[in-house]
């Protein structure tokens, strides 16, 4: 057969320009709700089974069961996440201005002359003989520090009371994508699918594989961080420490991999040994040192078994560079860019073996090999 003429040249090149053209002018509309779709898109996957539930028992009518499914995602999540946001953001002002308060009151002096810090002093004089505690220093530092942070709570508090009507406008458009996505979502993805020159095998090996990080490895993570910020705040509130913060913090802590909570709580428990309160110290490191940490072992297992194939040390990675490049939202983000380059190099590997295996002399890997 002939080659392409001059004309049909020009056709694809007319074709191609005016598809660019149409995908960026689709993206500068969209660009500022990007996140709040990209985040529906992962609300709709993660709650398509219950709406496929929901579904089946309302006579598959899509549109009611649709509703019925953001209603329990607007009552059950997003009001109780919403006003959590706000009682954490007060709840931090006030934290770092008592914290501020009392570093700049306290007479470090006294406090580590203290007959119940020598012991623990001379300890670390001796382990660590290069370091000079002066309490001058120490206490000009933890000004310095808890004035920064209190700055830094106070702004986030400005921020969002400022944004609040941008705040409630997102979470509207979020539902309101949601409700769609649930609703024609099937029919959404049969269009792409018609679109992408990929194979059928190829398309559902991406799908696959995106679900089961959205679903094992994000809301895995998500869940297990959310129960030890939970449990960790239980036993802060039980010592007197402000539990709706630092419970909160000890969740994002949760999802650095290794020291995880005890960013959180081991602090907490030398604050406690300072105080005299030594007995509260041993409670709270008893308490998430054994029952916080035990979460993590018993339960990541279990809700990650789907998503085994990824290795923890990539996605920690993923995560972090995720929130390097797109900030709190990378979170979402980085896991899954890294399922979609691990897919996109199986299936380049599966394309092409022959030439590879003959250039490299080995033996081409199994298709259903561990990633």
């Amino acid at each position: 057969m002939s080659g392409p003429t001059r004309t049909d040249k020009i056709y694809i090149y007319f074709l191609l320009t005016m598809l660019l053209s149409a995908l960026y002018l689709t993206y500068v509309i969209a660009g500022p709700f990007l996140h709040t779709i990209v985040f529906s898109g992962v609300v709709s996957l993660i709650f398509s089974p219950l709406f496929n539930r929901i579904q089946r028992r309302t006579g598959g009518r899509r549109t009611l069961a649709a509703l019925i499914t953001v209603l329990i995602i607007v009552v059950c999540i997003g009001l109780p996440l919403f006003f959590l946001t706000f009682g954490l953001v007060i709840q931090a002002r006030d934290t770092f201005q008592a914290l501020n308060v009392w570093a700049r009151e306290t007479d470090f002096a006294k406090l580590l002359d203290a007959h119940q810090l020598d012991q623990h002093l001379v300890w670390l004089r001796e382990q660590l003989p290069f370091v000079q505690f002066d309490a001058s220093d120490i206490q000009a530092r933890l000004l310095e520090f808890s004035r920064n942070l209190g700055q830094i709570a106070v702004e986030a508090g400005r921020q969002l009371f400022t944004n609040t009507a941008r705040l409630i406008f997102h979470l509207l458009l979020l539902v309101f994508i949601v409700f769609y996505f649930l609703r024609d979502g099937r029919d959404m993805v049969e269009k792409l699918r018609y679109l992408c020159p990929l194979r059928t095998e190829q398309e559902d090996l991406i799908i696959e594989n995106i679900q089961r990080v959205a679903r094992s490895v994000l809301v895995g993570t998500l869940f297990i961080a959310a129960l030890q910020g939970l449990l960790g705040g239980i036993g802060l509130a039980i010592v007197g420490l402000p539990a709706l913060f630092w419970g909160g913090v000890m969740a994002l802590a949760a999802l650095v991999p290794v020291v995880g909570t005890g960013l959180v709580w081991a602090p907490a428990v030398g604050w406690l040994l300072i105080q005299g309160q030594t007995g509260w110290a041993i409670f709270l490191a008893l308490w998430c040192g054994v029952l916080v940490t035990s979460v993590d072992t018993v339960l990541r297992p279990l809700l990650l078994r789907e998503a085994s194939q990824v290795s923890t040390f990539f996605v920690f990675l993923a995560v972090l560079g995720g929130i390097s490049a797109f900030g709190f939202a990378g979170i979402l983000y980085g896991p899954l860019t890294l399922t979609f380059v691990m897919v996109m190099l199986r299936i380049y590997g599966e394309e092409y073996r022959d030439m590879l295996s003959d250039r490299c002399n080995c033996q081409p890997p199994s298709s259903d090999s561990e990633s």
